[in-house]
C-alpha cells in the first residue's frame, strides 16, 4: 500500500494527507475516525492499540466495569455487582403546578365551548381548534423544559405564537357571538395563561442550571457545531485538493491556483500566521478546542465559551475578511471554504434569550445573584411591558361587554389587535440581545400604531376622545383607563433618542408593520366559518385594518407586496436579450 504523507505541526501529531494527495477508497473515512480518536481519547496514534486501551480506561476509570478490567489484570478476583440502585426521577420545576392549572383551564374551556347546544353549527371548527391547541400545548411544554437548546426555545417561542393567535381569533369570535362572548373570551385568558407559562418555563430552564450571570448563548444546538466543524474541514480538503478528483482536459485548476495565490497573499500582507489555518490538523484542533470548551452545550461550558470564544476565532474571523478579495477571479472552492468557516464562527457569536431570565425569576433575586446590570434599559423595559400586559388584559376582558353590533365590535377587535401585538413585541424582546437592535426596534412599530390610535381614535371611529384619566383610579372611565394604559405601553416601546422621524424612515419598522397588514387581511375569511349568523363581521374589521393602512401611510406610500421570484430560464433570458422576444414567447420566429 502507498504510504500516507503527513504533515505534523509541532504540538499537534497527526497523520493527515497533504494538500494535493488524493485518498483512494475508503481511506477519507479511515482519517475522519483517526481524527475522530485523536479528538476524543487524547492519543498521538490511533493505530497504536496500548495506547487507545490506556486512553479508554482513562476515559472510563470511574465506571464498574474498568475497574473490574483493572483488578483482572492485577489477578485479583472479579467484584460481585451488587443490585443497581434506581435513581428516583428529578423533581420536577416550580413551573409544573402552573403548566398542569393552565392545561386544565383550556380544556375545561374547549369541553365547554364543544358541548354548548347554541353552537352546534360550529362544533366541527371547534373541534379542530382542541386538537391544533392540545398537540401545540403538549410539544411547546416538552420544547420549553429544554430551553438552554436553540432550537427546542425557538420552538416552544413559535408554539407561544400560536396559543397567541388562537386567543386573538377567541376574541374575535366572541366579539362576533354576543350569547357566548364570555366562554370565548374564557378559551383566550386560559390560553394567555398557557402561553404565559411556556416563557417561564424557557426562564426556568436557564436559571435551573446554573445560568446565572450568563450573558452568552449558542446560537445552534451542540450537535451541529461538530457538522459545521467537518464542513469546514472538508471545504479545505476541496480547495486543496486532497478530496478533488483529478482534473481532466477541459477543467481549469481553480481550487488549487485559489490556494496558492491565499498562499502567497497571506505571505505579502505579513498575515503568515493564517496559514497554518490552511493545514487540516491545525484547523481541526483549534475547532476541537472551542467544542470540547462548551463541554456537551452544559451551563459552565456556555459561559467558559463565552469569555473566550471571540478571542479564539478572531483569525478565523481575519482569514474569512482577507481571503474574501485574496483571489482574482473569484474561485468557487475557496468561497465554499470560506463560507463554512465562517459558519463555524457565528455558531459562536452569541444569540438572544438571557432576558427569560427577567421573566422567569422575581426581580428581588437579580441583584447578586443574576446579575441585572448587564441586560440594560432593553431589559427594564421588557419587565414593565410583561406587567402592563397583564392588566390591559384584565381591562379588556372586564370592560368590553359588547353585542354583535358595529361601533362597539370595531372597538373591541382594535383593542384585542393591540393586546396581541404587544404580546408579540414581548416575544421581540425576550429574543434581542441588545439595547436598540432590529428586534426591539420591530417592537416600536406596535408602539407606532398605539401611539396613532391615541391621536386619531375620534377621526378613525367617528368617536370622541375619552375623558382625561383622572387621578384616583377607582373612579376611572373604562376606556379613559385603557388609554392611559396604552400611553404608558406605547412609551416602554418607543426606543430612547429615536425621534419620529427616525423612525419613520427605518425599513424594519416598516417592513413590520406591513407583515402585520398582511397577516390581518386574512383574519375575515378565517372568522367567517365560526360566526356565520353575524352580519357585521366584515365591518368590524375594518377598524384595525384601516388603522394599519393610516399607520403605514405616515412611513410610506405602500407596502410592497410579498412574495418570492424566479428568473427565467436562461434560453428565455438570452431570447429576450437578442432577439426581442417577450418572457411569454411572443414574436419568436418558427424555424
Amino acid at each position: 500500500m502507498t504510504p500516507i504523507p503527513a504533515i505534523a505541526p509541532a504540538g499537534y501529531a497527526a497523520t493527515s494527507p497533504a494538500p494535493g494527495w488524493t485518498p483512494p477508497d475508503g481511506t477519507a473515512n479511515r482519517l475522519a475516525l483517526d481524527n475522530l480518536l485523536r479528538r476524543e481519547l487524547k492519543v498521538s496514534d490511533p493505530n497504536d492499540a496500548r495506547m487507545v486501551a490506556e486512553a479508554l480506561l482513562r476515559r472510563y476509570q470511574g465506571t464498574p466495569r474498568a475497574q473490574a478490567m483493572q483488578n483482572e489484570e492485577r489477578g485479583l478476583p472479579l467484584p460481585v455487582m451488587g443490585p443497581v440502585q434506581v435513581q428516583a426521577a428529578p423533581a420536577p420545576g416550580w413551573t409544573a403546578s402552573e403548566l398542569q392549572q393552565a392545561l386544565d383551564d383550556v380544556n375545561i374551556d374547549l369541553k365547554e365551548l364543544t358541548s354548548d347546544s347554541v353552537l352546534k353549527d360550529v362544533i366541527p371548527e371547534l373541534q379542530g381548534w382542541g386538537q391544533s391547541i392540545r398537540s401545540a400545548a403538549g410539544e411547546g411544554a416538552s420544547a420549553a423544559r429544554f430551553g438552554l437548546d436553540p432550537r427546542q426555545r425557538d420552538k416552544a417561542m413559535a408554539i407561544r405564537r400560536q396559543l397567541g393567535d388562537y386567543a386573538r381569533m377567541a376574541r374575535i369570535v366572541g366579539a362576533l357571538t354576543p350569547s357566548r362572548s364570555n366562554e370565548y373570551r374564557k378559551l383566550a385568558q386560559s390560553l394567555d395563561e398557557l402561553a404565559a407559562v411556556l416563557l417561564v418555563m424557557l426562564g426556568e430552564a436557564l436559571a435551573s442550571i446554573g445560568f446565572n450571570g450568563g450573558q452568552f448563548l449558542l446560537q445552534v444546538p451542540f450537535t451541529e457545531l461538530q457538522v459545521r466543524r467537518d464542513a469546514a474541514i472538508y471545504a479545505l480538503r476541496n480547495l486543496t485538493g486532497a478530496a478533488q478528483e483529478a482534473y481532466t482536459t477541459q477543467d481549469w485548476p481553480r481550487g488549487l491556483n485559489a490556494y496558492r495565490s491565499l498562499y502567497e497573499r497571506l505571505d505579502s500582507n505579513g498575515q503568515g500566521d493564517l496559514r497554518a489555518l490552511l493545514v487540516e490538523t491545525e484547523l481541526a484542533r483549534a475547532m476541537d478546542e472551542l467544542i470540547q470548551r462548551v463541554q456537551n452545550g452544559s451551563a459552565e461550558g456556555i459561559r467558559a465559551a463565552g469569555a473566550t470564544a471571540r478571542l479564539d476565532l478572531s483569525r478565523f474571523q481575519r482569514l474569512v475578511i482577507i481571503g474574501a478579495t485574496a483571489v482574482n477571479p473569484e474561485a468557487p472552492p475557496l468561497n465554499a471554504f470560506l463560507e463554512a468557516l465562517q459558519l463555524f464562527v457565528d455558531a459562536f457569536m452569541g444569540t438572544g434569550g438571557q432576558r427569560l431570565l427577567l421573566v422567569a425569576r422575581p426581580s428581588i433575586l437579580f441583584y447578586g445573584l443574576y446579575g441585572s446590570g448587564g441586560f440594560g434599559g432593553a431589559g427594564t423595559r421588557l419587565v414593565q411591558l410583561v406587567n402592563l400586559r397583564g392588566r390591559l388584559a384584565e381591562l379588556l376582558d372586564c370592560h368590553m361587554a359588547c353585542g354583535c353590533t358595529g361601533d362597539e365590535v370595531r372597538w373591541q377587535v382594535v383593542l384585542d389587535m393591540i393586546l396581541h401585538q404587544l404580546d408579540r413585541a414581548i416575544d421581540l424582546y425576550v429574543g434581542g440581545s441588545l439595547d436598540a437592535g432590529e428586534p426591539e426596534r420591530r417592537a416600536s412599530a406596535y408602539g407606532a400604531v398605539i401611539e396613532f390610535l391615541r391621536a386619531r381614535w375620534h377621526v378613525l371611529f367617528d368617536d370622541p376622545p375619552p375623558s382625561t384619566v383622572p387621578s384616583q383610579p377607582v373612579a376611572m372611565e373604562p376606556r379613559a383607563e385603557i388609554f392611559g394604559h396604552l400611553r404608558t405601553v406605547a412609551q416602554n416601546l418607543r426606543l430612547p433618542g429615536v425621534s419620529d422621524a427616525q423612525r419613520k424612515q427605518d425599513g424594519v419598522v416598516l417592513e413590520e408593520l406591513c407583515i402585520q397588514r398582511t397577516i390581518e387581511g386574512q383574519w375575515p375569511a378565517l372568522i367567517e366559518a365560526l360566526t356565520p349568523n353575524c352580519p357585521n363581521r366584515e365591518r368590524a374589521f375594518r377598524g384595525a385594518q384601516g388603522l394599519l393602512d393610516q399607520v403605514i401611510a405616515t412611513f410610506a406610500t405602500t407596502c410592497e407586496r410579498f412574495g418570492l421570484g424566479i428568473p427565467p430560464h436562461i434560453e428565455t433570458a438570452y431570447d429576450g436579450l437578442v432577439n426581442g422576444v417577450g418572457p411569454a414567447g411572443r414574436g419568436r420566429r418558427i424555424l
